[in-house]
C-alpha cells in the first residue's frame, strides 16, 4: 500500500448539492481521500452566492458527519470580486457568468488570496503534492508552481475555438461573445505568464480534450493525460434496462438548458427528416432556457408530434426519465464532457454526440454514435441517421445498451480518484529517486575529490 500523502486541492467550485464543476470539485475530493490525507481550499460560495458552498459542504458535515482523511477550509470572496460580481449582474443576460471578462477577473482575486492562504498551511503542513481541480478553464490556474511542490493541473481545457460554420445557430450577440472568446483563448493562451507558467511547469496535466492535450503539450515538461472532467455513478437500478421488453417505438431523451450553445435545434431538424423518426420514436425534452418558446415553435412548423416538453425537475427525476428511455441525444456545439453524458452512461443509454472535445473520449463504439463535428447540415443529418440506424437495428440498440453500462463503469468517479491518487504517488517516488541520485553522485563527486 502507497504511503498516504499530504495533498493540496485547490477546488473553487466544490459542493454536495450542486451539479457541473461543483459535483466534479466534490466527487473527486471525498474520493481521493481513501487514498491520501487531503486538504481542500475551496471558495465559500460563488460571485452570486458568496456564501453557498460552504453553507453546503457544512450540511452535509452536521447530517453525515466528518469525511476521514478530508479537512475542508473555505476561502470568502476577496471585496474586491464581490465589486466586479455587483457590477457583472447587469449582464446576466449573457450566461451564467455574465461577461467572461469581468468573472476571471474577480476569480482571478479570489485565487491570490487563496494562494496566500495556501501558504500559511504548507508552512505547518509541508504538503507533498497541489492540485488545481476546479474550476476547469485553463485561463486562470492561479500560481501554485511557486509552492515549489509538485504541482497538478486539472481536468482543465476549454482552448478549442467554434468551427465557423456553426455561427449560423448562433444569434448576433452570441456571435459577438463566440469571437471574443475566441480571441481571449488565443491571448490568454500564448500571452498570460500565469497559463505559460503553469502549463511548463506542472508535473501532470490532466487535459479534458483531444485538441486541448496537443496545444499543452507544445509547452510542457510535465505529462500530459487525458482525463474527463465528469464521472458516473452507477444506480442500482439501471441494471433492469437490458431485461426490460421491447416497445415497438423508441424512446429518447435530451437534457440541458435551452440556449444556442446546446443546439437543441439540430434535434428538431434531425427528426423532422423522415416518417422513421417522426413517428418510430417519441421524445423528451428535458430543460428550459431562452430558447424554449423558440423551440417549441420550431417543433410546431415542423409538423413534430412525439416530443414532450419537461420543464426543469429534480435530479432523481432525470434519472428516472433516463431509465425509462432507450437512447440519449447530445446536440451540444461547445461542451467539455457535461454531466450528463456520464449519468445517461450509467442508466444504460447508449449516447449520440459530436465527435469533438470531452464527448469523443467519453463516448466510443461500443457506447454510443458520434457525429462528426463540421457543419450543421451534417450533424443534423448525421443524427438523423443515428436515431434511424437505432430504431432498425435492435441488436445494435441492445449492443450499445450493454456497452454504456460497462462504459459507465470505466469512466466513473471512483476509478477518476484511483488514477490521480496513484500519479501523486508516482511524481512523488520518481521525484524522491531524482533527488537521491543526485545526493548520491554529488556525495561520490566530493569524495573523488
Amino acid at each position: 500500500m502507497s504511503k498516504r500523502l499530504k495533498v493540496l486541492i485547490i477546488a473553487h467550485e466544490l459542493s454536495p448539492i450542486q451539479g457541473s464543476e461543483c459535483a466534479e470539485g466534490w466527487n473527486v475530493v471525498i474520493r481521493l481521500a481513501a487514498h491520501h490525507n487531503v486538504t481542500v481550499l475551496y471558495a465559500s460560495g460563488s460571485q452570486s452566492n458568496p456564501q453557498g458552498y460552504v453553507i453546503a459542504v457544512n450540511d452535509f458535515i452536521k447530517k453525515q458527519g466528518a469525511i476521514e482523511g478530508l479537512t475542508f477550509i473555505n476561502v470568502d470572496q476577496p471585496p474586491l470580486t464581490q465589486m466586479i460580481a455587483l457590477g457583472n449582474k447587469a449582464f446576466s443576460k449573457l450566461g451564467a457568468i455574465g461577461l467572461p471578462v469581468l468573472y476571471y477577473l474577480g476569480y482571478k482575486h479570489w485565487q491570490k488570496a487563496a494562494f496566500l492562504k495556501a501558504k500559511q498551511l504548507h508552512e505547518n503542513e509541508k504538503f507533498d503534492v497541489v492540485h488545481q481541480l476546479t474550476q476547469i478553464a485553463f485561463r486562470e490556474p492561479g500560481l501554485w508552481w511557486k509552492l515549489g511542490i509538485p504541482f497538478f493541473w486539472g481536468p482543465t481545457g476549454g482552448t478549442s475555438t467554434l468551427p465557423k460554420k456553426f455561427y449560423e445557430l448562433l444569434s448576433k450577440k452570441i456571435k459577438i461573445l463566440e469571437l471574443l472568446r475566441t480571441f481571449s483563448n488565443f491571448y490568454q493562451f500564448n500571452y498570460s505568464s500565469r497559463v505559460i507558467k503553469a502549463n511548463k511547469l506542472a508535473s501532470i496535466i490532466y487535459a479534458f480534450s483531444k485538441e486541448d492535450a496537443q496545444l499543452f503539450k507544445k509547452r510542457a515538461t510535465g505529462q500530459i493525460k487525458l482525463m474527463l472532467d465528469a464521472g458516473s455513478i452507477n444506480h442500482p437500478f439501471s441494471a433492469k434496462k437490458l431485461a426490460a421488453k421491447r416497445s415497438p417505438t423508441l424512446r429518447g431523451i435530451w437534457c440541458g438548458q435551452l440556449i444556442e450553445r446546446k443546439a437543441a435545434i439540430i434535434l428538431l431538424k434531425a427528426l423532422a427528416m423522415n416518417e422513421i423518426t417522426r413517428n418510430q420514436v417519441q421524445f423528451q425534452i428535458v430543460g428550459s432556457g431562452t430558447l424554449e418558446n423558440v423551440l417549441r415553435e420550431e417543433a410546431a412548423r415542423l409538423g413534430l408530434n412525439n416530443i414532450e416538453w419537461i420543464k426543469n425537475v429534480s435530479r432523481e427525476t432525470v434519472f428516472e426519465l433516463m431509465n425509462d428511455a432507450d437512447f440519449f441525444v447530445h446536440t451540444s456545439i461547445r461542451e467539455a464532457t457535461s454531466n450528463v453524458i456520464p449519468e445517461a452512461l450509467s442508466c444504460g443509454l447508449p449516447v449520440i454526440c459530436h465527435d469533438v472535445n470531452g464527448m469523443s473520449i467519453a463516448i466510443n463504439d461500443t457506447c454510443g454514435i458520434k457525429i462528426p463535428f463540421v457543419s450543421p447540415a451534417e450533424s443534423i443529418e448525421g443524427v438523423h441517421l443515428a436515431i434511424a440506424r437505432l430504431v432498425q437495428n435492435s441488436n445494435l440498440l441492445d449492443q450499445l445498451k450493454k456497452g454504456a453500462f460497462v462504459r459507465s463503469r470505466e469512466i466513473s468517479w471512483d476509478n477518476m480518484a484511483e488514477t490521480i491518487a496513484k500519479d501523486y504517488s508516482e511524481t512523488i517516488n520518481i521525484s524522491l529517486k531524482k533527488k537521491y541520485n543526485k545526493e548520491h553522485f554529488a556525495k561520490h563527486e566530493s569524495i573523488a575529490n
